[in-house]
């Protein structure tokens, strides 16, 4: 009896042991089938990355001006290595790597600690040297040295450093674009990644036999901008030079084609490196010639004059008396804004020339708030110019219903009114073109990474804001023949000054000041337009720092290195 209970013990023991081995076994392979799968495969397949290379910046040349390379940096596992066994493949590495034996081995080859969360690790890699090369990798890895490995990385590049850094950006530590064209540009630049997806064996080595998915990266596309490389540089060495005697604390210069829009050199200081962008104040970073706001001063006057000629509510030759502190018209009186000097009666041209306040408030209070509000924004003032990138500031100009009793005056001689140094120059082409607003463009073109053109994008009139011939008008205004300035190596220039007080808590300071001087050159047809902005000059004898005594001479330089370049004068 006791016998049979055994069996019937053991063979119990033996049937549920083996009937849940069954039971296990159709789980695995039918009941749970679809949830263990998705851990094998994961375990089994083997996926690769192909990262795509970022396209490259150039200038309207084909100068590079930003560009990616791969990069490896060589390390050690100083816990892994044992140097007393490799001396001659140690020997091996340092030459490769151009270093000694001894000095490796001291530098690189110590063990060494640290203290995380409060428990000591081990330093398990240390960089030995970063290359280019990778046909030098592999003689690295052919001496077969345990312990030694590289890692690779893509480098974003700017090989001109601060040349063009506001309008080019750059790409931060975490591989982001920031701002720029970097930014702006970042979905044509950053490509698509491929990838490899295939089998691995217990080794964790792929099998290439088994590949199931293999997609190659789309590398980005290159961006070639309308900025030229050699008159950005003209433009800068200008502007630092100016930064550097005159102590300002900001300035601006834009250089560009009047009769397209594209912009031939942008640049603001104080200036940053592309490659170390990390490594000055953050206000460095701020494209000023877009974001930063100022009162644009007697540079302004072009707009009123212009604006009451196309309206035939006055004549060149018309004469306004400058004498009086007071204009009495429609049976209103008017206080007029003061003159730098005692310029008595004045035709519609010197108003201009001699940059009559007065004169320019009569001219304003003729035209009246609601023909001068449209005209003001037909220049394209209170609205982005169209330049595109993140940043830009639309400017301040307040509709007629909240203007006081003042500033029906002030607005025409460029207070009451705020713009960025783009939208004062982009309105100064309105005369160097021919009477149209035209969008600033900075992209050239577009082309993939076969160099086959993508996009070009052509010139765009927002709008014609001025006919030709009152254009033409304004641009022998601006040409004075009286001006010893007037004429560069036989070239005619055409351009405006302008000197605004700061606001300082409020008030309108006379010791701070904002200088600046827009214009163009050759008058009769031109080929340039040039804007300069200087924030608080400090002229070298001291007074005041008026547009024509610091401003202009920034213009007149550049006009001559670019007259002088492209043949002008011949």
């Amino acid at each position: 009896m006791r016998f049979h209970l055994r069996f019937i013990f053991i063979l119990s023991v033996l049937l549920f042991c083996f009937g849940s081995l069954a039971y296990r076994i159709l789980d695995l392979a039918y009941f749970s089938q679809g949830y263990y799968k998705v851990f094998i495969n994961a375990a089994r397949t083997a996926k690769e990355v192909k990262g795509a290379i970022r396209g490259q910046i150039r200038d309207r040349k084909d100068a590079v001006l930003a560009t990616t390379a791969i990069k490896i940096d060589v390390g050690v596992d100083p816990y892994v290595i044992d140097p007393s066994k490799n001396q001659e493949k140690i020997a091996q590495l340092a030459a490769l790597l151009g270093n000694t034996t001894e000095d490796m081995a001291a530098e690189f080859f110590k063990r060494e600690t640290f203290v995380h969360a409060g428990k000591e690790r081990r330093l398990r890699w240390r960089k030995m040297a970063t290359i280019d090369n990778n046909d030098l990798y592999e003689k690295i890895k052919t001496l077969g040295i345990k312990g030694v490995y590289g890692n690779r990385r893509i480098e974003r590049i700017y090989p001109n450093h601060e040349l063009a850094s506001h309008v080019i950006g750059f790409i931060n530590k975490e591989g982001v674009a920031v701002c720029g064209v970097e930014r702006f540009m970042d979905d044509f630049l950053r490509g698509q990644d491929g990838w490899i997806e295939s089998e691995k064996d217990g080794k964790r080595t792929e099998v290439a036999l088994f590949r199931k998915i293999v997609i190659e990266p789309k590398n980005g596309s290159n961006i070639v901008l309308t900025i030229d490389l050699r008159i950005q540089e003209i433009a800068e060495q200008t502007l630092q030079q100016a930064m550097d005697e005159l102590k300002a604390k900001w300035g601006s210069i834009i250089i560009s084609d009047p009769n397209t829009g594209q912009i031939l050199a942008l640049c603001n200081a104080p200036t940053f490196d592309c490659n170390a962008f990390n490594k000055v104040p953050i206000e460095n970073l701020r494209n000023r010639a877009i974001t930063d706001l100022y009162e644009p001063g007697s540079t302004f006057k072009i707009v009123p004059i212009s604006i009451a000629l196309q309206h035939k509510l006055i004549s060149s030759s018309q004469y306004f008396d400058c004498t009086q502190e007071t204009f009495h018209y429609q049976n209103k009186k008017y206080n007029l804004p003061k003159d730098h000097a005692l310029l008595g009666r004045l035709t519609t041209v010197d108003v201009l020339r001699k940059s009559s306040n007065r004169g320019a408030a009569q001219i304003g209070i003729i035209l009246g708030a609601k023909n001068l509000y449209e005209g003001v924004r037909n220049f394209g003032f209170g609205e982005k110019t169209g330049y595109g990138f993140d940043g830009e500031a639309s400017g301040l100009l307040s509709k007629p219903k909240y203007w006081d009793h003042l500033t029906i005056t002030r607005l025409p001689i460029g207070h009451a009114i705020s713009a960025t140094p783009l939208q004062v120059h982009q309105a100064m082409g309105v005369i160097a073109s021919g009477g149209y607003l035209l969008e600033p463009k900075i992209i050239l073109r577009i082309l993939d990474d076969k160099e086959e053109v993508i996009i070009e994008p052509e010139p765009h009139v927002i709008r014609k804001v001025l006919r030709r011939d009152i254009a033409n008008n304004l641009r022998e205004i601006l040409h004075n023949p009286d001006s010893s300035s007037s004429v560069l190596n036989r070239v005619k220039l055409a351009y405006k000054t302008g000197t605004t007080q700061k606001l300082i808590d409020g008030t309108y300071s006379r010791e701070h000041h904002i200088a600046s001087c827009s214009g163009f050159f050759p008058a009769e047809d031109p080929q340039f337009l040039v804007t300069v902005v200087l924030d608080d000059p400090v002229p070298e004898h001291g007074g005041i720092a008026y547009g024509s005594r610091v401003a202009y001479p920034l213009f007149a330089t550049i006009a001559k290195a670019l007259i002088s370049s492209y043949g002008l004068s011949q």
